[in-house]
Order: structure tokens, then C-alpha cells, then sequence
């Protein structure tokens, strides 16, 4: 469990675009979070990046996640499984695998079983009953010595963190010139991503597309190898398309509390498995049989959509597999805004 709970008001603050810095933004849609019951706006920039803003302070990150965040997301074997064909093959003397945003350290753990050497960071101190050597704090604030790591991974990490372009500009001096950054982040150039409201606003700082994460990389002196639009990590359905057609009939709605999936919305960052009998419960005492019927509309576009994007290549999730490109000079990319 974090040692930090959720006592106290959240503070925000206007930032400019993380990726080009600038202040031109379209508010795309306002969600209230149900962890905290504040309302919080999704804003766009032209270079391709999403994110909150108002953003919560570095100070207020910490209350914004619940003490049973990662009940859910323990021990799941066959995902580090499938997270280990993303990694380069061990070789003799083979460097340290540095993980961002660890947790429990379970998946180190895991690599630590196959041979692998670990480290692992995060911001909070979580119970663990692993003996892997983890560091708790400010990643960006950490001395850890450059050119040290041979692959430094963050499984859906840097859409919770307030500024990307430090993290992917510290991994750059971290990992070795033939290393390897493996890193999953939320795409929302997916069909339907941009509309729905599946998103877990505010702890899903800032959402990418693939043109946003090539910028980030090549702004740091890296490069994109592979972006694979697969489902075998994670998973994102744009539900609530049904209800955002219907309102947006009669007019833009920007409140997608308003047109959210209700059911799905009840399941506040639970997994299926696991949780089935409560959930469902739980939607038949709480959503009516019309809206229920409305969702298992919307379950079903959001599916099918879904799969249309893995088709497209296209997917809501981006797993990218990334190295240093000593080739090229770290320059921002003005142009994107």
C-alpha cells in the first residue's frame, strides 16, 4: 500500500505543452473523477499531445491515487511473460534492466527469475514481498549513472507523470549507446480514443499519439525501432461513442461523465477478473434497464472499433520499442506547433 492517502485538496496549475511548450490548447472534454469528485479538463495541442490541465502539482500526484490502486495488479505472470518478448535476448555479462514505476517490483522480480539483473524505481513506497532492489522518490531527481543500463522499460508509466520529455531526455543518458527503452504508453490518435471517455483522468497525465512519441525520442536523441498496435499487454475500447453520438446530435457536450459507458464506469480502475459477480451486481442495482441496454450498445461499437484499429495499425495502446540515436542532435521539433 502507498504511504500516501487521499486527505486534502488537490492543487492544479496551467502548464504549457510538454512536447512544444506551447499555450494554444482546445479543451476536448471535462471529466469528474470519482477518486477525488473533481472535475478535471483534457486539453489538446496541435503537435499531437493530450494532457490535464489545469494540472495537479507535483505535490498533489500522490493523493490523487487511492490506497488499493494496485489491488488488481499483482502478480500477474503470464503479462510479465508476454512484457519479456519485448526485451532484447540475455547475453553473456548482459547489463542491469532498469524499470520505472516498479510498484511492487513484480515484474523485476519476474525478470529477475529468467536471469536478468534489476533495478527498479517509483515514486511510492509499496509493500513488497520481493527482494529486489527498488528506489522510492523523484526518478528525475535520482543519481543513477549514465550509460549504465541496457534496457530501461516503463510498462504504461509515462502517461502518469507531469512532464514526459525529462524522463524520455534522463533515459536517453541512462541507457548504454546499444541499449534498448521498451515503453507502453495510451494512443490517442486511435479511432474513437479521442472520444471516448475511457481515460483514467487526472492520473493519466498526458495522452500520445505515434507522431507524439517520435517527436519525444528524437527531441532526446533516440529513435522509434518498432511501434507495435497490439492488445497482448494492455487493452482500450473507446466505450461511451454511443452516448457521445447521441448528445453531440443536440450539441458539443464536453462533460463526458455525460456519455460515459455507466456500467464500465463502475468498475473505477478494477479488472474483470476477479471482480465479475461484484461488478455485475453492482450495474444491475445502480444503472437502469434503458441504460443498460444503451451500454451494451456502446460495449459492443467499442469493441468492434477497437478491433477495426488493430487492423488499421492503429490500436489505443502503443507498446515502442526505442535506442539511442547518437546520429542525430537533440532538436526540438519546432514545427509541430
Amino acid at each position: 500500500m502507498p504511504t500516501e492517502t487521499i486527505t486534502g485538496p488537490i492543487a492544479t496549475e496551467m502548464v504549457s505543452c510538454d512536447l512544444c511548450g506551447s499555450d494554444d490548447q482546445d479543451v476536448l472534454y471535462t471529466r469528474l473523477d470519482p477518486i477525488t469528485g473533481r472535475e478535471f479538463h483534457l486539453v489538446e495541442c496541435r503537435c499531437g499531445m493530450a494532457f490535464v490541465n489545469p494540472m495537479p502539482t507535483a505535490r498533489s500526484i500522490p493523493l490523487l491515487y487511492p490506497d488499493d490502486y494496485l489491488k488488481d495488479k499483482q502478480d500477474l505472470q503470464s503479462l510479465y511473460g508476454r512484457m519479456m518478448t519485448y526485451l532484447p535476448e540475455p547475453e553473456p555479462d548482459d547489463g542491469v534492466l532498469l524499470d520505472i514505476g516498479c510498484g511492487r517490483g513484480d515484474f523485476i522480480h519476474y525478470a529477475a527469475g529468467l536471469g536478468r539483473r534489476v533495478e527498479g524505481v517509483d515514486l511510492l513506497t509499496w509493500e513488497t514481498p520481493h527482494d529486489v532492489p527498488i528506489r522510492v522518490g523523484d526518478f528525475l531527481a535520482m543519481e543513477l549513472p549514465e550509460r549504465h543500463y541496457k534496457i530501461v522499460t516503463a510498462w504504461a508509466i509515462l502517461e502518469h507523470v507531469r512532464t514526459p520529455s525529462a524522463f524520455f531526455d534522463k533515459i536517453s543518458r541512462l541507457l548504454q549507446e546499444d541499449g534498448r527503452f521498451v515503453f507502453v504508453v495510451p494512443n490517442f490518435g486511435a479511432p474513437g480514443m479521442r472520444h471516448a471517455c475511457t481515460e483514467d483522468i487526472p492520473r493519466h497525465l498526458h495522452l500520445f499519439t505515434p507522431r507524439s512519441v517520435k517527436a519525444h525520442l528524437s527531441n532526446h536523441g533516440m529513435e522509434a525501432l518498432t511501434i507495435y498496435h497490439h492488445d497482448d499487454l494492455y487493452t482500450a475500447y473507446p466505450f461511451g461513442l454511443v452516448r457521445y453520438g447521441l448528445y453531440n446530435l443536440r450539441g458539443k457536450e464536453r462533460r463526458c461523465t455525460k456519455y460515459q459507458n455507466r456500467s464500465v464506469a463502475l468498475l473505477r480502475n478494477r479488472q474483470i477478473k476477479g471482480n465479475m459477480g461484484v461488478w455485475l451486481a453492482e450495474v444491475f442495482r445502480k444503472v437502469g434497464p434503458v441504460a443498460l441496454i444503451v451500454d451494451a450498445v456502446d460495449l459492443a461499437v467499442g469493441i468492434a472499433v477497437a478491433k477495426l484499429s488493430k487492423l488499421m495499425g492503429n490500436y489505443g495502446v502503443m507498446t515502442v520499442v526505442a535506442r539511442v540515436n547518437r546520429q542525430k542532435k537533440s532538436n526540438p521539433h519546432e514545427e509541430d506547433c
